[in-house]
């Protein structure tokens, strides 16, 4: 079998990026010729090893570039941009024979070009973010009349879905939300990068709470500063160790300052030995303000460590179930955080047994687990 997979950029040490570039690796050990396309990319180097039989190409259409021009002068480079991407797609999907070309994400303004050069080659989209998340920030920015057209392309460009041979999302409930336009979805769930044999191979670090993720809004990075400054001063033991990068860095550390919890709580930039740093943690937070999926409550869990999240739509409440597997806080109540935070420090006992019930479950994300089911889709559309 051969599977073209595209995605604007694997330039980002990001969580979709890995998973693609996982998912590639394991399809091509297990036989399948795989070839990467992305159009965004430049001269940036691709963060995650591929499998010496992967093939890559950059078709070099950076739409990102087209925010420097204006209005009339956007419209003329876009249609520019599309025609040459549509173009440079065919020639590669011909070349390559592809049996399926797979939507990794970001395709809702190409999907109908991409559908279009792969010609008779089944389609598949995959959706990396939640669709209420996604169509609410349509709701809400800029004026009545921008958002008005916005939602209307948005809605138009959801119709060439009808073309697709699957949509492929990450959760059940953010299946139903898309099962009102789209029938044919498939829920299959990100795999963890490796599932460890071991957990207990790294001693803990004492007191030790983590955070892995981007410094942007979305995450809400601030939450668990509050949070944690809440509870700091009756457990001296306990600190926290933040893995990231990000636009909002600077914001946070002030926040840190500002509290008087710079030697508590300590930013760290993102490492290729994460897992190393969930084995040496008591728990992991996760605050955001949404998630689609959140990969790094897998990770975490994988390696035998409790979680709290915050209940945001649409990911962790199908990821964690509280009580046993982890906590699950009120949705923005930072006050319900701190507590169930305080809740794990002071439960050492309940605490690990939630670690292993927690790795437990994460065996049903592993790569060999969730990809048998991705396997099976891409052969259910080519043959």
């Amino acid at each position: 079998m051969r599977i073209l997979i595209i995605h604007r950029s694997f330039a980002l040490v990001g969580g979709a990026e890995r998973v693609i570039v996982d998912k590639a690796n394991y399809l091509a050990e297990a036989g399948c010729q795989v070839m990467l396309v992305s159009y965004e990319q430049g001269q940036h180097p691709i963060p995650y090893e591929l499998h010496a039989s992967v093939a890559y190409k950059d078709l070099d259409c950076r739409f990102f570039t087209l925010s420097k021009y204006s209005p009339l002068m956007r419209m003329c480079h876009f249609m520019r941009l599309r025609s040459l991407f549509k173009q440079s797609l065919r020639d590669i999907v011909t070349s390559f024979r592809a049996d399926a070309v797979v939507m990794a994400s970001d395709w809702q303004t190409l999907i109908d070009v991409v559908l279009d050069a792969s010609g008779n080659v089944p389609v598949l989209a995959e959706f990396h973010n939640a669709f209420d998340h996604v169509m609410r920030n349509v709701e809400i920015s800029g004026s009545k009349l921008k958002q008005k057209f916005t939602k209307m392309y948005y809605l138009h460009t959801l119709k060439h879905l009808k073309r697709c041979a699957r949509l492929v999302v990450l959760t059940k409930a953010d299946a139903n939300n898309w099962r009102r336009y789209f029938s044919n979805v498939v829920v299959i769930p990100n795999p963890v990068t490796s599932y460890p044999e071991v957990v207990d191979d790294i001693p803990k670090d004492k007191g030790r709470i983590i955070f892995v993720g981007r410094f942007n809004h979305e995450k809400r990075i601030d939450r668990l500063v509050s949070a944690f400054s809440m509870i700091a001063e009756k457990y001296l033991e306990w600190h926290v160790d933040i893995f990231g990068e990000g636009n909002e860095k600077q914001k946070i550390l002030d926040q840190i300052a500002s509290l008087k919890l710079e030697n508590r709580i300590i930013i760290h930039n993102p490492t290729q030995a994460i897992y190393d740093e969930y084995k040496r943690s008591e728990m992991l937070v996760l605050c955001s303000e949404h998630e689609a999926y959140s990969l790094v409550l897998v990770e975490a869990m994988s390696c035998g460590v409790p979680c709290v999240s915050m209940d945001c739509p649409v990911g962790p409440r199908e990821l964690i179930q509280d009580g046993v597997t982890g906590l699950l806080a009120q949705n923005g109540d930072i006050k319900d955080l701190a507590l169930k935070m305080e809740w794990l420090i002071t439960h050492e006992i309940e605490r690990k047994e939630m670690g292993k019930k927690a790795r437990l479950w994460a065996a049903s994300r592993s790569l060999p687990v969730v990809m048998s089911e991705y396997e099976k889709l891409l052969t259910s559309v080519v043959v």
